[in-house]
């Protein structure tokens, strides 16, 4: 296996990823591409001076099944996204290690959609509603943002989505079986007078690869895009999502995993541990371009109901989430020396009504104290009930001139501010509030050595508030907000060089370096039942390089990533215990990752493969989850027609390989581990109409 990924990463290497992509299947010259994830009018990647990815979903990799994110970003130097196999989880996404500390949900990575947050005012995302049959492409500012995007801001993922047909009106159907798994996913879209609309339905079921892991989801999105007012483009779009059950397997043992992968943690079964959960996301965006600038403004509000029994407890709330943006950028002078500024502000907020109870399912007398389970229910005496509420407010400026024609300057500041907020109905005196502050500033300078050539270095920084569940938790059972708990704040500094050679060859390297203070780390106490708590290490230090390499010629599509990264405690002591010194859990070394495609005009056929290095699992470093290697195989078809009908087959872990797809970092008990499952077969059929 390691012979074959080297051979793919050799092949890649000869010929042309990331800030660049073949056009057609056809073409073998590569065009450079335009993002806005800068918080900029749409820049080519070689007018930046970071480290920015754009993936065109479709055009990249043809012939995915759009399973999870892992499958669509795997390609992203830098980012890793470790899916749970856990109905009940979203990945574990990460950035340079940014996120990693993920107990549930995305930390540290701000997620958009379209422009619009998906992260909440406290930092955490939530993207078990996004639906990646309606993902066209996705923006990845790999680094710290925190100048531009605030609070949760290791990197920004903006997810975009497929656009309307530019007229006439376009259909889709897709279904695809893997294992005990389907889906079923139908897209209707038009376009009349200039205005765009389109909608998108889909149906998830099954089980997954583990026991006690069944779930099913229907998730509905409808977007209209239209032009009014004074040429002003609006978009608006309302999605729905309804996962009435899905149940919770856990994490197992090393031991456990080796005996049984496919085995769930038998207290989660005992205790019925699972989430039901529903969801409403209205937004509402406008852009008004003129010839020297652009203004854009957007306005969003939803709903999310949780059901949440954990080993634990049985976790419950409804959240209202809500949130307004303003920005502008202008240009001065004239083209060649032209200062360039950029302006805005965020407003976020969400108000959580939370209740938590005590978990009496299979707790029988004696284990059934009348106390905390004064009936049969599953639901037993109530011990948190609270109102929480976060709001968060973040101003910024970003400018840039060029001295040179060839050399651009870029700075820019951001101030932000978040409240967190608890009325505590159980216990009046143990509530209050706590306001998280910070300026982060960032500058960077690029050359554009040649017009298919840029190297560039910048010095930013972060600012990374606790969530409200993190302040939430306390190891001594409280309520309130944790008064210790401190927000994390990073400076990194990065250089790098991004180009393409001969038209056919583009590559995309950067070195970092991240120094931390504070950093969150989260851990678990004995006889806590899985509860993750959080404290701050004093610093550590992150050493990384990232080299994405890929490129066409003629029908074969050639490409590789890879990842290095030395990420260390430098400061952190816990009850006597000096951790300094050792590595951070939760995040690998080392990862690679391949492929090799063939895209004539009648499908394509695809070898990809995915290495992992040993990683630790826990503080002192004294645990690991073992590396491992996974090949895919993956073939479709575009037959001819009045109709595109391309059916897909592919076969996933080919060689049947036993791993950890995710790792609980600090996990009590040993529970360290989250598997992966083992070779996977699935078919699928998408159908495609329109005139």
């Amino acid at each position: 296996m390691k012979r074959t990924l080297s051979l793919l990463a050799a092949f890649a290497a000869a010929a042309p990823v990331s800030p660049l992509r073949a056009q057609d299947s056809t073409v073998t010259t590569i065009a450079p591409v335009r993002v806005t994830v800068s918080r900029d009018a749409a820049r080519s990647t070689f007018d930046l001076p970071h480290a920015v990815t754009r993936l065109d979903i479709d055009a990249d990799r043809s012939g995915t099944r759009r399973a999870n994110l892992t499958e669509l970003l795997l390609y992203v130097p830098g980012m890793s996204v470790m899916h749970r196999y856990n109905p009940t989880q979203d990945p574990r996404m990460s950035v340079r290690g940014f996120g990693a500390r993920s107990a549930f949900g995305i930390r540290g990575v701000r997620v958009l959609r379209d422009g619009i947050p998906l992260t909440l005012a406290d930092g955490q995302t939530a993207v078990d509603f996004l639906d990646l049959e309606t993902i066209g492409a996705a923006e990845i500012f790999r680094g710290s943002a925190g100048a531009l995007y605030g609070n949760s801001s290791g990197g920004v993922v903006d997810f975009r989505s497929e656009a309307p047909p530019d007229s006439g009106g376009a259909w889709r159907l897709g279904s695809f079986v893997a294992d005990r798994i389907s889906r079923f996913s139908g897209r209707a879209a038009f376009t009349r007078g200039g205005t765009g609309m389109q909608g998108t339905v889909t149906r998830n079921a099954g089980s997954g690869p583990r026991d006690y892991s069944d779930f099913g989801s229907t998730s509905a999105l409808g977007d209209v895009r239209w032009t009014g007012w004074g040429g002003t483009r609006f978009q608006t779009q309302l999605s729905w999502y309804d996962a009435p059950d899905a149940q919770n397997p856990g994490a197992l043992t090393a031991t456990e995993m080796a005996a049984d992968p496919t085995a769930a943690d038998p207290t989660n079964i005992l205790r019925k541990a699972g989430k039901s959960v529903q969801q409403t996301l209205l937004s509402l965006q406008g852009t008004r371009e003129g010839e020297r600038g652009a203004v854009s403004a957007s306005l969003f509000g939803g709903l999310r109901d949780l059901a949440n029994p954990q080993s634990f407890a049985i976790i419950e709330f409804d959240r209202m989430m809500y949130g307004a943006s303003v920005h502008g950028q202008t240009r001065v002078g004239g083209s060649a020396r032209a200062v360039r500024l950029a302006a805005g502000a965020d407003l976020l907020g969400q108000s959580d009504d939370r209740q938590n109870y005590a978990n009496c399912a299979g707790r029988e007398p004696p284990n059934r104290p009348p106390a905390t389970c004064p009936t049969a229910s599953d639901r037993g005496a109530i011990t948190v009930d609270q109102e929480e509420g976060v709001t968060g407010l973040g101003v910024y400026l970003r400018g840039e001139v060029s001295p040179l024609e060839q050399l651009s300057v870029m700075a820019a500041l951001r101030s932000d501010r978040t409240r967190f907020s608890v009325d505590n109905r159980l216990d009046p005196t143990n509530e209050g509030t706590r306001t998280m502050s910070a300026v982060t500033p960032m500058a960077g300078v690029n050359w554009r050595v040649a017009p298919l050539l840029s190297v560039y270095a910048n010095v930013s920084s972060s600012f990374e508030t606790p969530t409200t569940t993190e302040l939430a938790n306390q190891p001594d059972g409280s309520g309130g907000l944790n008064t210790e708990l401190e927000p994390q704040r990073g400076l990194t500094y990065e250089v790098g060089i991004k180009g393409i050679y001969a038209g056919r060859l583009g590559y995309d390297v950067a070195l970092f370096t991240v120094d931390t203070k504070d950093e969150l780390i989260p851990f678990e106490i004995p006889g806590g039942g899985g509860r993750r708590y959080f404290r701050n290490a004093g610093r550590t230090t992150r050493h990384g390089a990232e080299v994405g390499v890929s490129g066409t010629a003629g029908v074969v599509a050639l490409g590789a990533t890879a990842t290095w990264i030395q990420y260390l405690y430098d400061e952190y002591a816990v009850a006597g215990t000096n951790f300094a010194g050792n590595r951070v859990p939760g995040v690998a070394p080392a990862a690679v990752s391949a492929y090799a495609a063939l895209r004539p005009r009648w499908g394509s056929v695809a070898l990809e493969a995915q290495h992992v290095a040993k990683l630790p699992t826990d503080d002192a470093n004294l645990n690991y989850a073992d590396a491992y290697t996974l090949l895919h195989l993956r073939a479709a078809l575009a037959l001819p027609g009045r109709f595109g009908v391309e059916p897909m087959a592919g076969i996933e872990n080919f060689f049947d390989e036993t791993y950890a797809a995710n790792i609980v970092a600090n996990a009590a008990n040993g529970r360290f581990f989250e598997p992966g499952p083992g070779r996977v077969f699935y078919v699928g059929l998408r159908v495609n109409g329109g005139r």
